[in-house]
């Protein structure tokens, strides 16, 4: 059974686009025995960001999208936690990954790393990460 993990938006956006630990990261959830978790909104956020910010075009993020569908699950978020109170959009991945029983979120984000922990959902940088599980190149 392969272990649940959600990674945050921004590893994501930064692991496809450039070279680097968060493109370890990718490549470790894809090979080892981890399912990374996904939901509408978060794809929604990744496409937005995606073809607005980066100015991707429609080929170019449908192919990360599906890439993240062929190693992930889609599941409904149904939690309604809300620890982060700075930027409640934050709130999301705890969700999903409260939703998806995932232990782990892999983040870049502020606001999310300085919980380090939510309930049973440990939040860490993509480096600590592949320290903590072996996946380090």
């Amino acid at each position: 059974m392969k272990v649940p993990v959600v990674i945050d938006t921004n590893i994501l956006i930064s692991g496809y686009l450039w070279k680097g630990t968060p493109r370890k990261v990718i490549r470790f959830a894809r090979s080892k025995n981890y399912e990374l978790l996904y939901c509408t909104e978060s794809m929604t956020e990744l496409v937005r960001i995606l073809s607005g910010k980066f100015h991707m075009d429609a080929w170019e993020v449908i192919r990360i999208v599906s890439d993240i569908k062929g190693i992930g699950r889609n599941i409904a978020v149904v939690s309604q936690e809300s620890p982060i109170s700075e930027d409640p959009t934050d709130n999301l991945f705890i969700n999903m990954a409260i939703d998806g029983a995932a232990r782990i979120i892999i983040s870049g984000d502020s606001h999310l790393l300085k919980l380090k922990r939510y309930k049973e959902v440990e939040i860490i940088k993509a480096a600590e990460f592949l320290n903590k599980f072996g996946g380090k190149e």
